[in-house]
């Protein structure tokens, strides 16, 4: 068996770009569950304004792990396998940018 193939993808989340390695021909797929989760983020700005990035990344991840909870199905056409995956990413970001900060 062969390696996958990867690619680098740029997303744009909260203003920031962020180059994401995933399979080759994902790169769609992940530029849109940034936007999913960059339309969370811009939601939750407008209630509490930039109160920094990791606490904004959390609580974006937490509102949409929320989300998937209540909701038997976010979306036909999101794989919820790889947007678990996609949260644990961000969350591992959200922790290494918090204990940069502290």
């Amino acid at each position: 068996m062969g390696k996958e193939q990867s690619s680098v993808v740029e997303i744009i989340v909260n203003n920031q770009i962020y180059k994401i390695s995933c399979e080759e021909g994902q790169e769609e797929h992940i530029q849109n569950l940034a936007k999913f989760i960059n339309n969370e983020l811009e939601q939750l700005i407008s209630s509490v304004g930039q109160i920094g990035e990791a606490r904004l990344l959390l609580m974006t991840c937490l509102i949409i792990a929320d989300k998937l909870k209540d909701e038997s199905s976010l979306s036909d056409s999101l794989d919820h396998d790889f947007l678990l995956e996609a949260l644990q990413k961000i969350t591992n970001r959200v922790e290494t940018v918090a204990d940069k900060i502290n």
